[in-house]
């Protein structure tokens, strides 16, 4: 096992190092001078100088690199645009997406194993294509279109939660709740549809199993081998698609925490594209690709713990 997670976590350091090159890359690419962003109205060939000297902006990339990403190593991400730490925005703005998308998996893992699960139990019958249609109206209904007849019917009509804002959850944890209750169903919506669907393909999968049937002739019940065996392995292809998923989750949460006005991660960003920050918005990005790293590292280790054979068939490779 340690020696499993060791190859793992090598290999995320490898994709983390190669995704700061790109991010980096990537933000110099961007059109514009980042020193007229910086320096707003003031366009004075002497302030455009002491600016670029200041951020390092006249020094060869290569030397760029390498003093940028020996700072993130240490934390600092540098100043944005209002001279403010990069690190301590991206900070206070992380959790409150992190908590976001944790009720967005919590709402789309309930509901879509458990409509796949059903699906497939009764494969072809009025549930099964009931599941099925959801499913499909999930996956094409957009987020923002949700977010907003939410808005109207549950805020506006109904008057049953606010249409937007952010509470903390130290501050008043019910209000905490009832403003992220809709943006985590926009979310949830469309997470649930594709769990709904892989769930009830591994299921069908698991069902016509000869494990499976040798439990049934060993006389378990429906339930023990639906949950305890079936269940069990399908699970490795719903832990998948969640980590698969996550980053489709916070590109969603852009787009809905706008929507219902949530400073989040996700608003962050926008803002730093908006704003031209291009310190902070270099901090937002690598920030986003180390967390995705790290969230298919977690998966990875899930997959050892849920079926031991895939470590011991990846240290027989070696």
């Amino acid at each position: 096992m340690g020696g499993f997670l060791l190859r793992k976590a090598g290999a995320a350091l490898i994709v983390v190092f190669l995704s700061s090159i790109v991010v980096f890359i990537g933000i110099r690419a961007l059109p514009g001078d980042p020193a007229v962003a910086l320096g707003a109205e003031n366009r004075d060939p002497a302030v455009m100088a002491a600016i670029r000297h200041s951020y390092g902006l006249d020094k060869p990339l290569p030397v760029q690199y390498v003093k940028w990403i020996s700072k993130a190593l240490r934390g600092d991400l540098g100043l944005d645009s209002r001279q403010l730490p990069v690190g301590h925005t991206i900070v206070t703005r992380l959790p409150i997406t992190l908590e976001l998308a944790f009720l967005a998996v919590l709402v789309g893992t309930s509901i879509g194993v458990l409509a796949g699960v059903i699906a497939a139990v009764r494969r072809g019958k009025l549930s099964d294509h009931s599941a099925t249609a959801t499913a499909l109206v999930g996956l094409s209904v957009p987020h923002f279109w949700l977010g907003l007849m939410m808005i109207i019917v549950f805020a506006v009509d109904l008057h049953w939660l606010p249409a937007s804002g952010y509470v903390s959850f130290r501050a008043h944890p019910l209000g905490n709740l009832e403003h992220l209750l809709m943006p985590a169903l926009v979310l949830g919506t469309g997470l649930s549809a594709v769990l709904m669907r892989q769930t009830r393909s591994a299921m069908l999968n698991s069902l016509s199993a000869d494990y499976v049937r040798t439990a049934r002739a060993k006389g378990l019940s429906e339930r023990m081998v639906v949950g305890k065996h079936a269940l069990r392995n399908s699970l490795i292809t719903v832990t998948t698609v969640i980590g698969l998923q996550l980053g489709a989750l916070i590109s969603g949460a852009v787009i809905t925490e706008q929507i219902f006005v949530i400073p989040g991660f996700g608003r962050l960003t926008l803002d730093a594209v908006n704003e031209r920050d291009y310190t902070l918005l270099q901090g937002v990005v690598l920030v986003a690709a180390t967390g995705y790293v790290v969230v298919n590292l977690l998966v990875d280790v899930a997959y050892s713990l849920l079926n031991p054979r895939i470590r011991v068939s990846g240290a027989s490779n070696q």
